[in-house]
C-alpha cells in the first residue's frame, strides 16, 4: 500500500511492464474508522478514478487540493475482498489493504 506515490502531474506513474487492464471514473474510495486515525488522507471520501493494472489496484483523486491524490494497493496485499450488491444503493467492493513486506 502506499499513498500519494502513484501520481505526477495528474497523470498515472506505472512500474516498467505493468499494464492498465481497466479502469472505472466517478469512483469514491472512503476508508472505514480504523484507518481515519492515521492520518488526514484517510478521512472522509474521496472522489476520482481507479485503474487497474497487471500489479496492483491504483485510485487517482479528481481534486489536486486532497491530501489524498493517489492510493495504490498491490495484489497480494488486499485480503476479505467481497463485493457487495445491496437492494438499494450502488455496488461496492470492500476489503483490507495491508502494507507490503517490510514497508
Amino acid at each position: 500500500m502506499s499513498i500519494n506515490q502513484a501520481h505526477y502531474q495528474g497523470g498515472l506513474l506505472l512500474y516498467q511492464g505493468e499494464q492498465i487492464v481497466n479502469h472505472s471514473k466517478n469512483v469514491t474510495l472512503t476508508f472505514d474508522d480504523t484507518s481515519r486515525q492515521c492520518g488526514e488522507a484517510f478521512r472522509g471520501k474521496h472522489k476520482g478514478k481507479v485503474f487497474v493494472t497487471t500489479h496492483r489496484m491504483i485510485f487517482l483523486s479528481d481534486d489536486q487540493r486532497d491530501h489524498l491524490l493517489s492510493f495504490a494497493v498491490a495484489f497480494m496485499c488486499m485480503k476479505n475482498l467481497r463485493v457487495e450488491q445491496p437492494i438499494f444503493g450502488a455496488n461496492y467492493i470492500s476489503g483490507t489493504a495491508g502494507a507490503h513486506p517490510n514497508g
